[in-house]
């Protein structure tokens, strides 16, 4: 029997990992040695991570679909989350379980220390899946026909080819003008996404199951600053460059880059025709999201539970 025979008759479990890491390599290798030699299971490799470990149990990730993958364990940190999420087959792709080895890892829901016996769980298919929508965009050339670009599980963001000069940009909603302003960037981000470069722009914390966009300026000049603003999934966000001159970049989940967005040039979002499934190993989506929150985002101040102010 092929390889590929066996994956129709036995759906495998994928693995991706950061390949700029040893030590997100080794555990991956652990991994796949754990889920074939202890648990009998069926394991295919991200195609560059494959000669590694092993060469013929390779797939690109653009061919993992939740037809043909149980799930798949991404071992590194957000950034790995979001390359893999890029990459996989966009329509149905498989659930995911991120594996931290970084420092913050929001997106994670393990990590090398409990990788073991949380597999351990989601094999016995004691876990939520926590849905999530995405957003993509839309750069309009000038017959007004529309180049769709990669989808964002996190933002897209629109700023300045020029680090010194700030952008004139225009936004609409709905085809309703919103407002004009002097900027360095517009992030527009997903719920997911609210806690990432959202979250250090001022936006708010928006929960991840929640289907909206927020609009977050970066250092808008003086009086002419957009505030955050959160509006359905289903709306259809413009961002008009207004500044002759002046270029900008439009940069989705810090992964993908284009360059060289002329003056006049309108780049529409809304919500992809994709969605992101992350497993998670807690009770509720509401336990499991507010202990990520407090332990990776928020942190916490030990204060007396007596302490008082003096009278």
């Amino acid at each position: 029997m092929s390889f590929m025979d066996q994956i129709a008759n036995n759906k495998p479990i994928a693995l991706a990992c950061r390949m700029d890491s040893e030590r997100a390599i080794r555990l991956t290798k652990d991994i796949f040695n754990f889920l074939i030699k202890e648990k009998g299971e069926n394991v295919v490799l991200e195609t560059r991570i494959a000669p590694r470990i092993m060469s013929h149990n390779a797939m690109d990730l653009s061919e993992m679909s939740a037809s043909k993958v149980k799930f798949l364990a991404s071992v590194g940190g957000d950034g790995t989350v979001l390359r893999v999420v890029n990459g996989l087959y966009q329509k149905d792709p498989p659930p995911l379980l991120g594996i931290n080895i970084g420092s913050v890892g929001f997106l994670d829901e393990t990590n090398e220390r409990k990788i073991f016996k949380d597999l351990e769980k989601v094999l016995m298919g004691e876990y939520l899946i926590e849905k999530v929508s995405k957003i993509t965009p839309y750069v309009v050339k000038k017959n007004g026909e529309e180049a769709k670009l990669n989808n964002a599980l996190n933002e897209i963001l629109i700023v300045s080819s020029k680090h010194s000069k700030v952008l004139q940009v225009s936004v609409k909603i709905n085809g309703v003008f919103l407002n004009r302003s002097y900027l360095d960037g517009v992030i527009v981000s997903t719920s997911t996404g609210s806690t990432a470069y959202n979250l250090s722009a001022g936006g708010a914390i928006v929960f991840p199951t929640l289907d909206i966009m927020q609009i977050t300026s970066l250092n808008a000049f003086a009086r002419s600053g957009l505030k955050p603003i959160i509006v359905p999934i289903d709306s259809k966000i413009e961002v008009k460059l207004l500044r002759p001159r002046l270029d900008a970049k439009i940069i989705i989940d810090g992964q993908v880059s284009i360059k060289g967005i002329t003056p006049k040039t309108k780049i529409r979002i809304r919500k992809a025709d994709s969605h992101v499934k992350f497993l998670r190993l807690s009770k509720t989506l509401y336990t499991n999201y507010f202990r990520r929150l407090k332990k990776k985002i928020i942190g916490q101040l030990r204060v007396p539970i007596d302490d008082s102010p003096e009278e």
